[in-house]
């Protein structure tokens, strides 16, 4: 495990006055000068604490804040010499806001019983100056920078409105998972705890699973995946809470739709449906029998992935209604990181292209289907295609088969060789061999 770093973790620091008044405090540490370190540390502190303190006043109207700010105020003006208000400020936050928990609150005291002990000519018995130690002074520091610096300017109940509101304002630059990933962990999750994480994960899981008015609807797919990235950033830790309230997280909706999106996240933490009560199941287990994204990725009800394979096989060959949006490819793709289920996953795609009733809907199905995944495609997978190709004219016989198959031909020769015999499929091989005879 890596050292903490004053340094690394002080770049976390969210306003850039803090930050740099912050290195006189690291700068005197350095050089020795631990009195001094820790007496900067203090009015460090209390400016950071103000400017939450008008954050919260500025953009949520906050009247406990703005009562703390104009009472400090009144005792500045009542004894301007006096530094009596810093210490207020300190205890009425704790009392009256949620940006300083116990355990914080009481690092701060500490931090200001050793800045009074440095700022002032106290002399032991030996007629020396009180000085900190090198230890002390970079817990302080530690504890000051975990404590009050680094933590976002907002309460943790007022978290969730900010949270939601700005990556609903960010979702079209938001377009791939990873781009919300380091939105959310650059703006938002690095300056987190864990617990508090776990509050907006359960949230979320409201939002997301449980309610379906307008604003939920509109925004369910990006507060999926933020729910997502905190998921997998707190993986053991989620398990655990879902574990310890059970009917809490149970209490799903009913509607298809919105159970869709249980089954699409649950296909990835299968071990959460184990958690949920058998009236969460049931449901689940009805959305996966009758809307097609649950039938796609529903797996996590099977006993296994060959179940799974060939659930699906049978429906595409056997229900007319039966397709696959571009979004449900992938996530299908995504079930398991295995080879095994690469391989099953393209003879499914075979399967569905091969199995079109029309040329249009070959035509739609192969720019849908294969030519995105051709690359993911295996020696066996690719012969499992052509043999399929044979069987169906509505595939071999539509007119833009001729260049269309040709990519399934370069794949097929990269894999195998331009030697490999296509003689047993003579209606593919007029199709990609007609230019060359």
């Amino acid at each position: 495990m890596s050292e903490f770093s004053l340094e690394n973790t002080s770049e976390k620091i969210h306003y850039g006055k803090t930050k740099d008044y912050f290195q006189e405090v690291l700068s005197s540490y350095h050089n020795g000068n631990y009195r001094s370190a820790v007496v900067m540390l203090w009015s460090v502190a209390v400016c950071d604490i103000v400017y939450k303190l008008e954050y919260l006043v500025d953009l949520y109207e906050d009247s406990g804040a703005k009562s703390i700010l104009d009472c400090i105020k009144e005792s500045q003006k009542d004894n301007p010499k006096s530094p009596s208000w810093e210490f207020e400020l300190v205890q009425h936050t704790h009392e009256h806001t949620n940006l300083l928990d116990h355990s914080e609150y009481a690092n701060l005291v500490y931090l200001q019983q050793q800045r009074h002990l440095s700022a002032h000519p106290i002399l032991d018995s030996d007629r020396q100056l009180h000085t900190p130690n090198k230890e002390t002074v970079r817990a302080l520091i530690r504890n000051t920078l975990e404590d009050l610096l680094i933590k976002p300017p907002f309460y943790r109940k007022e978290i969730i409105k900010e949270l939601l509101a700005n990556i609903a304002e960010a979702a079209p630059a938001l377009n791939t998972r990873q781009k919300v990933k380091k939105y959310l962990e650059s703006r938002y999750l690095s300056k987190l705890k864990p617990e508090v994480e776990l509050s907006i994960y359960r949230s979320l899981w409201k939002l997301v699973f449980k309610l379906d008015n307008e604003d939920c609807t509109k925004n369910r797919n990006i507060n999926l995946q933020t729910l997502e990235v905190i998921g997998n950033r707190n993986a053991g830790s989620i398990l655990t809470k879902i574990k310890g309230e059970k009917d809490y997280y149970s209490n799903v909706s009913s509607i298809p739709l919105t159970l869709d999106y249980l089954v699409i996240y649950l296909s990835k933490n299968p071990k959460i449906y184990d958690l949920l009560n058998q009236d969460a199941k049931l449901k689940i287990q009805h959305n996966v029998k009758t809307t097609n994204t649950s039938k796609i990725c529903g797996c996590f009800v099977k006993d296994n992935l060959e179940v799974h394979y060939k659930d699906i096989l049978y429906l595409i060959e056997n229900d007319i209604k039966f397709y696959f949006k571009e979004v449900e490819l992938k996530f299908l793709l995504e079930i398991a990181d295995t080879e095994e289920w690469q391989h099953l996953f393209c003879c499914i795609l075979s399967s569905y292209y091969c199995a079109s009733r029309g040329f249009e809907e070959a035509n739609s199905r192969f720019q849908e289907a294969i030519s995105p995944y051709l690359e993911v495609f295996d020696k066996e997978a690719i012969v499992f295609l052509i043999e399929r190709i044979e069987k169906n004219d509505q595939v071999y016989g539509r007119r833009k088969a001729k260049e269309e198959h040709k990519e399934i031909k370069k794949k097929l020769f990269q894999l195998h060789g331009e030697e490999f015999d296509l003689n047993p499929y003579p209606d593919f091989k007029k199709n990609v061999m007609e230019d060359e005879c």
